[in-house]
This record gives C-alpha cells, sequence and structure tokens, in this order.
C-alpha cells in the first residue's frame, strides 16, 4: 500500500501514521463522507517472525488475530473506541478501515502535560467506563497502555488497538506463538509475563494501575535496571505506593492505586471500586478548566456535561471546505451480477485477481441495499471466501465459508449452501491436516448434490476441484466412485 492507493474504491490512502507488531496505520480520505480515517493493513512484510515456528503458521496467526480485532471493534462500537467503517483486502492485505480520532494520545499527552487531579479522575473515569463495557461483553484488552489511550481534541478518551484482545470465554480459540508473551513491557500483568492462558479482567486493571500511578507521579511504576527486568519487577516486586504528604492524592486513591498493582488478581480492587473513588475527583457541571495550556482538555466533557446535546451556532451561509457527497444510487443488480460472473471465472483459473476484489470492496454497499439473503450477495461472500481460501489464508476462509453456510437460504439457494461446505471441507486439510472429515463432508454435498433438480456450474466444479486433492490424500477409489453418479 502506498500513499495516493485508493481502497474499495472509496478510500485515498495518505501519510503513514504508525507501524508496529505486524500492522501498519494510514491517514485516508473518505472519498464518499469527506473526513480523515484510519486504514490498519496487517502487510506481507509484516508477517516474519523470530521465533521459531513456520511461515505458514504465523500468517495464520496474524490473519486469526486481524479477524477477531474486526469482530470485537463491531460488538464494542460506541463511545469511546473507534468506529469500524469498512474491511476486507487490498492487493491481498487484510486492511480494517476506522474513524480517525483527532487528538493525542497519553503519551504524548503526558509528555506535554502533569495533570492536576481533577484532570487525572476525568481520564481515569473514562477508561475504567469503556473497560467495563469490554469486560462485560467477554473480553480482556491485553495491551492497556498510554499509546492505546487517546485525548480526542474534545476531551472525550478513547481506548484503541484490539489486536490482541482476547475473549474471556475460556473456550476461545488463543492465538499467540509458543513462547511470546502479549503485551507492552511496563503495563504487564504479572499473570501474563507468568504466561497464564486465560488472562480475566483484572489483567487490565493492572495495566490502568500503572497508567494511573504514572498519570499521577509523571514516573512508570518500574523502570529498567542494569539487573533487573521491568517484566521481573512487575512479576515479583513490591510496588511503589502514593504518598498522599508527597502527591496531591488522597489517601482512597493511593489505596485504589496501590490494590490495583497488587501481584494476585484476586486481591485488586473491582473496576466498580474504581469509579467509585475517581468520580469523587472529577470536577462538576461549570467548573473552570484546571488550566488553559491543557490541550486536550479530559475535564470538558463533565465540566460541559457529557449527556447534553452539544450547542451548535447558527450555521453559516458557506460551511466546512469539503467535497460535496451525491446521494448514493442503489447499485445495479445486473452490473454486480456481471461483476460476479467475472470474478468467479478469475478464481476458476486459481488466481485471485481485480475482479474479485471489486467484489469484495463492494460487498458492504450491496449487502446494506439487498440484505445477506439475496442471491448475488452470498455469491460475493463466497468469492470473498475463495479469494481468501486461494491466498492461502485457510482459518479465515473457513469462517467466511461457515458465515453463509449459517445464512438462512432459500431451496433455490441451495447450491450456494452445498458451495459453502465444500469450501468447509477443503480449509480443513491445511489448517487441521483432518483428510477424513473433509471427505466426509464432500460426500456428503456429492449425495445431497445428486438430488437437486437444478444446480450451478461452479458447485460441479468446485466438488470436482476438491475431489482430485482428496484422491491424492488416500480417497481415491472412494472419490472416482462418487464422481461417477455425478
Amino acid at each position: 500500500m502506498r500513499p495516493g492507493d485508493v481502497l474499495f474504491e472509496r478510500f485515498r490512502i495518505g501519510a503513514g501514521l504508525k507501524t508496529g507488531g505486524m500492522a501498519r496505520v494510514w491517514l485516508a480520505d473518505d472519498l464518499h463522507s469527506g473526513e480523515t480515517v484510519a486504514v490498519k493493513v496487517l502487510g506481507r512484510d509484516y508477517w516474519s517472525s523470530s521465533y521459531d515456528v513456520d511461515e505458514r503458521s504465523v500468517r495464520s496467526e496474524a490473519f486469526n488475530r486481524f479477524e477477531r480485532e474486526r469482530d470485537l471493534l463491531h460488538k464494542f462500537a460506541g463511545p469511546g473506541i473507534p468506529r469500524l467503517i469498512d474491511f476486507g483486502r487490498f492487493r491481498g492485505e487484510p486492511c480494517l478501515v476506522m474513524e480517525f480520532i483527532p487528538g493525542k494520545n497519553l503519551r504524548d499527552f503526558l509528555s506535554l502535560h502533569r495533570p492536576s487531579l481533577a484532570a487525572a479522575a476525568a481520564i481515569g473515569v473514562q477508561i475504567l467506563e469503556i473497560l467495563d463495557r469490554i469486560h462485560k461483553g467477554g473480553a480482556v484488552h491485553r495491551d492497556l497502555k498510554p499509546q492505546n489511550v487517546v485525548l480526542a481534541d474534545n476531551g472525550a478518551v478513547h481506548i484503541i488497538d484490539f489486536g490482541i484482545a482476547l475473549p474471556t470465554d475460556p473456550q476461545a480459540t488463543r492465538y499467540t506463538r509458543h513462547g511470546h508473551t502479549p503485551g507492552s513491557t511496563g503495563y504487564m500483568a504479572p499473570e501474563i509475563i507468568r504466561g497464564v492462558k486465560t488472562p480475566t479482567p483484572a489483567a487490565d486493571l493492572y495495566g490502568f494501575g500503572c497508567m494511573l500511578y504514572e498519570i499521577v507521579t509523571a514516573k512508570q511504576v518500574f523502570k529498567e535496571l542494569h539487573d533487573r527486568s521491568i517484566e521481573d519487577q512487575h512479576r515479583n516486586d513490591p510496588p511503589p505506593r502514593l504518598d498522599p504528604a508527597r502527591h496531591p492524592v488522597g489517601a482512597d486513591l493511593a489505596d485504589l492505586t496501590w490494590g490495583l498493582l497488587q501481584k494476585e488478581a484476586a486481591g485488586r480492587p473491582s473496576l466498580a471500586d474504581g469509579l467509585e473513588v475517581l468520580r469523587r475527583y472529577l470536577p462538576r457541571l461549570g467548573d473552570l478548566a484546571p488550566s488553559p495550556r491543557l490541550d486536550p482538555d479530559p475535564t470538558l466533557p463533565f465540566r460541559e456535561g457529557r449527556d447534553s446535546p452539544p450547542v451548535t451556532a447558527k450555521p453559516a451561509p458557506v460551511q466546512r471546505q469539503r467535497p460535496a457527497v451525491r446521494r448514493r444510487m442503489m447499485p445495479s443488480r445486473r452490473e454486480f451480477g456481471d461483476l460476479l460472473d467475472a470474478a468467479e471465472d478469475e478464481l476458476m483459473e486459481q488466481r485471485p485477481g481485480p475482479q474479485a476484489e471489486r467484489v469484495v470492496a463492494r460487498l458492504g454497499e450491496v449487502e446494506a441495499a439487498w440484505g445477506p439473503r439475496e442471491r448475488l450477495v452470498v455469491r460475493g461472500r463466497l468469492v470473498r471466501a475463495d479469494r481468501a481460501r486461494l491466498e492461502g489464508d485457510w482459518p479465515g476462509a473457513g469462517r467466511l465459508y461457515r458465515t453463509v453456510e449459517r445464512t438462512p437460504l432459500g431451496a433455490k439457494d441451495v447450491d450456494l449452501l452445498l458451495e459453502a461446505r465444500v469450501g468447509i471441507a477443503e480449509c480443513l486439510v491445511p489448517e487441521e491436516d483432518d483428510t477424513k472429515v473433509a471427505f466426509g463432508m464432500w460426500k456428503a454435498v456429492v449425495v445431497e448434490l445428486r438430488g437437486l433438480s437444478r444446480s450451478s456450474s461452479k458447485l460441479h466444479w468446485r466438488c470436482r476441484e476438491f475431489a482430485a486433492e482428496l484422491a491424492e490424500s488416500g480417497h481415491r477409489d472412494e472419490v472416482e466412485t462418487m464422481l461417477s453418479s455425478l
């Protein structure tokens, strides 16, 4: 991806915002709305690993985490979390298009300001309110740190980067390479450093405690020593305690911060306890700003009233200098159908190309217009899954096929359901090395296909295409017998 590229026929890429982990974030202009957005790209050049694992495993983990981040952004849409605008692939690279939050991250903010107690409480309360929604929704962020907290220009706090967030369901799949501990040095809970596989929301509260200590003192809880790593200190050393005689805090806030930094998760205060203490220090409606130089001012939402509608001036004759946005026309079924035909022909040649990319770019538009059960939309979703499979993203393709399989379709669309099942079976082979189950699923599809009065030529081709792979995996005689009946 380069500046000037247009993503999904809508987002013009601009400057690079940051690079970290396995992704890069770009700024982009939304050509429909005129707003600035953030585009997170899982680039192929970020898939390399210093760990002793094969490249396919690293790539699969990266895809899975990226899809999980997309799902969590969608699930937790609301105040304090950037809005997910679009997603898909661009030249084979998975992309998330998100709301861009103008402002400063907490690391940059703290490098310029020493917040008053009211400002510290305003930041802390907003962080905890967002965490409360995340935790009640069944997830742990796992990477809470100043760089992942953004103070918007209007003083509202946002938590960003759900790249290593984890469902609290113990049955959820963990995408963590052996020997790799997810999280950031200096804010990682001791239990995560020790390698616990299912951290509780208390792990986020530890990271919050580290930030709260830093907001008040302008110092991190621990610093690197020549003979002791920060991780070792977080795991074993008692934390420093806020002293009301030296720091502008009450005993209750000192006790809260100390409690949040306890080594054992069970010994930390609850999120509700944290809110109860911090809300005592919030500014009141109508209070003056704590400092005219505080930019952004996190107390602003509390001093002006967060639940009140914003007071706006009478519009001037000429408003924002943004391009005019036309009302979008209803998409053409014939045009999209022709595009699907071209994309399916392209994929049948085993090479994802520009037609499949155009289908994926328009999926959100056509699904919004016609609904998820429309045959053309389902065909488009199958194209998206086929493209992911051919690019080697078997776990991601498997999930996309399963999404189609779960869609309630009518009798006239049963061939699309069967096509999805063939895709699921095909993804099982490289993903789980399970040809026995894959053969059973394929066989069931062929049996059902025999009974259809009409079916697509693509479904027949997909069955025969996968049959060749199954034959090479030890099922040749059974496959030939089944194919003879088609």
